[in-house]
């Protein structure tokens, strides 16, 4: 196994758009610390194709956008990566990042069972919020940013060097900043913001090694 990342970034919804398009922060800080990185998009985030990418370059950190259940991880048009019971064992011993819904229930705790590794991701939804007026420029859309910023700083600890538990505990205190952030907002705003970040926090689970680190190949 090597050090390197590979990031998958869906786009065949608006959902995936947002997620892929906020990614490309983590896709910056692993080009400024001279990380290998092999981004999957579109139609090249399929099942085939990821496991053929993941068996020749052997990378240690892998992040997924997409859609999810709690025994898979799916990437364009829904299509399944990864899935408890089939292909999970291609995760052992790695890095895992999962923003993808319920993942990290039953599928995370599986894809660590013997294994040195860890999944960190949500045992529940992962919600976010997006202000409709920024569909075509996600960039400047704040309040999907109070979301989808929190999430970033798992996978960009862990690209500065960081363990596992750190890269997860950086991520939920940067989530409770943005609670009391959003109860500065608007109440009709903050009276859905304000659950949604709620909802992330308890649901952000981090499964297996605490200790590993983007440096324990």
């Amino acid at each position: 196994m090597k050090k390197g990342l590979i990031i998958t970034l869906p786009k065949s919804d608006l959902v995936t758009e947002y997620l892929s398009y906020f990614s490309e922060e983590i896709v910056s800080e692993a080009e400024n610390k001279d990380v290998d990185l092999k981004r999957l998009t579109e139609n090249e985030v399929n099942k085939d194709n990821f496991e053929k990418v993941l068996s020749k370059l052997d990378y240690n950190f892998i992040v997924f956008n997409g859609h999810g259940t709690s025994t898979s991880i799916k990437g364009h048009k829904e299509e399944i990566l990864v899935e408890e019971g089939n292909n999970e064992i291609i995760l052992k011993d790695r890095i895992i990042f999962a923003r993808s819904c319920e993942s990290g229930a039953s599928l995370g705790i599986a894809s660590v069972t013997k294994s040195k590794g860890c999944f960190i991701g949500y045992e529940m939804p992962f919600v976010f919020y997006a202000d409709g007026n920024w569909d075509s420029i996600p960039g400047k859309d704040e309040v999907a940013r109070l979301f989808l910023e929190p999430s970033n700083l798992v996978a960009i600890s862990i690209l500065k060097g960081h363990t596992a538990k750190e890269a997860h505990e950086t991520a939920k205190r940067q989530t409770i900043k943005n609670i009391k952030k959003a109860l500065r907002m608007e109440p009709q705003d903050a009276y859905f913001v304000v659950p949604g970040l709620w909802n992330n926090y308890e649901s952000q689970v981090l499964h297996g090694n605490p200790k590993i680190d983007l440096n324990s190949v």
